[in-house]
């Protein structure tokens, strides 16, 4: 069964779930507005073989949540950028590079289990830019996918979450030394 078949099928016993985890408690929706803006950020684990060239890394993120009213579930795009660094820096024309970054633009959706608790799914590009073997600069953009989940909670007037997803892009071996760039970021966020 190929991936977008997995996730569909996934989203579709969730929001099953997400009626009956419902009807026990209420959940916390992003916010009470059509709209809400977050701002996040954390850790980011290399996974696979993006894992044998890269240390830890950290990411920021931005998103926009679009609610829909009586509905547990929320569209979210996403910007992201994240940085890793290289475990054996590369030397070329003089200069070192230790540092791969990665730009995102995700679509996501959001789906409240209640509780706090939530799921999230979805897709964009991600421009990878890093040093290849002889230390010039390489950058290309794919299609990546992530999907995960998260807890949202009260903080006074905003909103707080903790969140853990896997993403996941494919390239072609010879552009950075590795087929799949994927990557678990652990998020903590505030939702305005």
């Amino acid at each position: 069964m190929s991936r977008a078949r997995t996730i569909a099928l996934g989203l579709l016993v969730l929001s099953g779930s997400a009626t009956t985890a419902r009807a026990q408690g209420p959940g916390i929706a992003p916010c009470s507005r059509f709209f809400c803006f977050a701002v996040s950020g954390g850790l980011t684990v290399p996974a696979a073989d993006m894992a044998d060239f890269h240390d830890a890394g950290f990411h920021y993120d931005a998103s926009v949540f679009l609610n829909l009213p009586g509905l547990p579930i929320s569209f979210r795009p996403e910007f992201s950028l994240t940085q890793f660094k290289l475990k054996e820096p590369v030397t070329g024309g003089g200069e070192i590079t230790d540092v791969t970054k990665m730009f995102s633009a995700i679509g996501n959706i959001e789906l409240g289990l209640g509780g706090g608790l939530y799921v999230l799914a979805g897709g964009g590009v991600l421009s990878m830019n890093t040093a290849d073997l002889v230390g010039a600069e390489d950058s290309e953009t794919k299609f990546t996918f992530d999907a995960g989940a998260g807890y949202r909670f009260k903080m006074g007037g905003i909103r707080g979450f903790f969140e853990a997803r896997v993403g996941a892009a494919s390239y072609d071996q010879g552009t950075f030394g590795f087929e799949k760039a994927q990557f678990i970021p652990v998020t903590f966020g505030l939702v305005f």
